[in-house]
C-alpha cells in the first residue's frame, strides 16, 4: 500500500492561516511595549533614602556611629559611610569635624540590602539656613 505524503499548502507551516499571524502580531506588539516601557519605569524607582533634620547627640568617629535626635521624632543611631560629606564652614568636608550638639540635616540612604547609612551631612545655622556650597 502506498504511503501518503503530507503536504503543506501555502508555503511554510502556519503562514497561510490568518489567525496565527494575528496572534503573532499581537504578541510582537505586546513584547515591544513591555520592552520599551519597563526599563523607563525601572530606572525611575531608585531607593534614594530620606532627609532628616535634628541635633547630633553623640559621635564615635572610630566606628562612624552617629546618635541623632530627629526633630519631632525619636533618637536614632546611624553609621556614616566612608565617603560621607559634611558640609560646614570649613574647607574640608570630612565627617570627622562633626561634634555633639550640632544642628544638622542628614541624607539617609536606604539600600535594598543592608543597613541604612548616612551619605551627606549639612550643618544648619541657628536660623535654619543651610551652609551648603
Amino acid at each position: 500500500m502506498p504511503q501518503r505524503r503530507l503536504t503543506v499548502r501555502g508555503g511554510a507551516a502556519g503562514c497561510g492561516h490568518p489567525h496565527i499571524m494575528k496572534n503573532s502580531l499581537r504578541f510582537l506588539i505586546a513584547a515591544l511595549f513591555v520592552g520599551f516601557w519597563l526599563p523607563s519605569t525601572a530606572s525611575a524607582i531608585r531607593p534614594m533614602g530620606t532627609t532628616m533634620t535634628g541635633v547630633v547627640q553623640s559621635v564615635d568617629h572610630t566606628t562612624r556611629w552617629i546618635t541623632f535626635a530627629q526633630d519631632g521624632g525619636p533618637v536614632r543611631q546611624f553609621v556614616y559611610s566612608e565617603w560621607a560629606k559634611f558640609w560646614h564652614d570649613e574647607v574640608e568636608s570630612l565627617p570627622a569635624h562633626l561634634k555633639p550638639g550640632m544642628r544638622v540635616q542628614i541624607k539617609l540612604h536606604n539600600p535594598l540590602i543592608g543597613p541604612d547609612f548616612v551619605r551627606q551631612i549639612v550643618l544648619l545655622q541657628g536660623g535654619g539656613s543651610k551652609k551648603h556650597p
